[in-house]
């Protein structure tokens, strides 16, 4: 009885709490949550930088905060950003069709936080963006996430169910800096995608419109923080139907957290577990002449390499990873301001391997999947 007793206790205490606000007493609480109903960054303080708390328009300046979220409805899967570090403010959208392999883009910069409007934060809160070639605005509440976005090729109208619990994870960076991440799956979709004439998916140049149904599925990727001056990171995400009915999520990522703490987990069919870090290899490959020649935005390889992503498991676990992830096509931007400057690559292609969990085991045969590879300075 009294080892039952232990076990259920430390259970119970292993949980993941619930925070009403990140900052208290000035400072971030540094962990991984259940939820963060606050994210309160202008509380802030660091005595590394100042012994005078700063005015708020210093700190917001310097917090950087970006989303993505992805929709996917076969053969479409539609990925969004809307992202800031206040020198600038960019968003994308692109438009893959599995079947045929093409994508299709949209993208936007703007200056400053030009027709930009940042209010709350995941929990609950509103960030929009507003420019001639494209315009989104992403709602939150506790229950739901909102996307309505409009661009030269494509709208999106989307109500996304928040139902599973979320990886929140909030850890130091660098010496005066913290970073607050959440990851989500997001289900029961509603909506639609509306694929203009002038786009290269419509049919014979007539517009299409597709609802979004029970099987559409989502996922949410939110953070915010103040982080090293030179970032870069590596991110691995599955959303997925498994073979037998399961709805299969996965976040991997290295970079960002310094400290060990890991933002890596899966859901099945909602229920999260909580993965140790990962290594993420990617070997480098010529481009080819066409590559060379391609826009920027959309270029391929000829014979691209694949990534392997592993888990190194010394005994202290019983969870073992590995993973390759093929690339077919990426969504590529180069941004260099000479201050703020911006590598980013963004992969869709297959992976495979399998993921321990315990005796349980997911075996992924050629899954479709993204990859991201990301160096910032800003």
């Amino acid at each position: 009885m009294m080892n039952q007793h232990y076990s259920e206790q430390t259970a119970k205490d292993s949980k993941p709490a619930v925070l009403e606000q990140l900052i208290q007493n000035g400072q971030p609480v540094f962990g991984v949550f259940s939820h963060v109903k606050n994210i309160n960054y202008l509380d802030y303080h660091s005595h590394l930088i100042s012994q005078k708390s700063l005015p708020t328009w210093r700190k917001a300046l310097k917090a950087n905060q970006f989303c993505f979220i992805q929709i996917i409805e076969p053969p479409y899967r539609i990925c969004l950003a809307l992202a800031t570090i206040k020198l600038a403010t960019s968003a994308f959208v692109y438009i893959y069709n599995e079947d045929t392999e093409q994508l299709e883009v949209c993208e936007a910069l703007q200056p400053l936080t030009l027709q930009t409007q940042l209010e709350g934060d995941c929990y609950q809160g509103r960030m929009a963006f507003t420019h001639a070639k494209l315009s989104m605005t992403l709602s939150f509440t506790p229950s739901q996430v909102s996307v309505l976005l409009d661009s030269h090729c494509i709208g999106v109208k989307a109500t996304l169910v928040r139902q599973a619990q979320p990886l929140v994870v909030c850890t130091p960076t660098g010496r005066r800096g913290w970073t607050f991440t959440q990851k989500e799956p997001l289900t029961a979709v509603s909506g639609h995608l509306f694929i203009k004439a002038h786009s290269k998916f419509a049919v014979e140049a007539q517009a299409q419109h597709i609802d979004f149904t029970a099987s559409s599925v989502a996922n949410l990727d939110w953070t915010l923080g103040y982080m090293r001056h030179e970032t870069n990171w590596f991110w691995a995400c599955i959303n997925h139907y498994l073979a037998d009915g399961r709805h299969f999520v996965l976040n991997l990522a290295m970079g960002v957290n310094e400290t060990g703490a890991s933002e890596n987990a899966c859901w099945l069919d909602g229920q999260i577990s909580y993965l140790p870090p990962v290594m993420f290899v990617r070997d480098e490959c010529e481009p080819s002449v066409g590559q060379q020649a391609a826009s920027a935005q959309t270029t391929e390889t000829s014979a691209p390499k694949p990534w392997r992503i592993y888990h190194q498991n010394l005994g202290w676990s019983t969870v073992h990873i590995d993973l390759t992830f093929t690339p077919i096509r990426a969504y590529k931007k180069t941004d260099n301001f000479g201050v703020v400057a911006s590598i980013f690559e963004q992969w869709i292609g297959f992976y495979s391997g399998e993921i321990h969990l315990g005796e349980k085991v997911i075996t992924l045969d050629k899954v479709i999947g993204l990859a991201e590879d990301h160096f910032a300075k800003w």
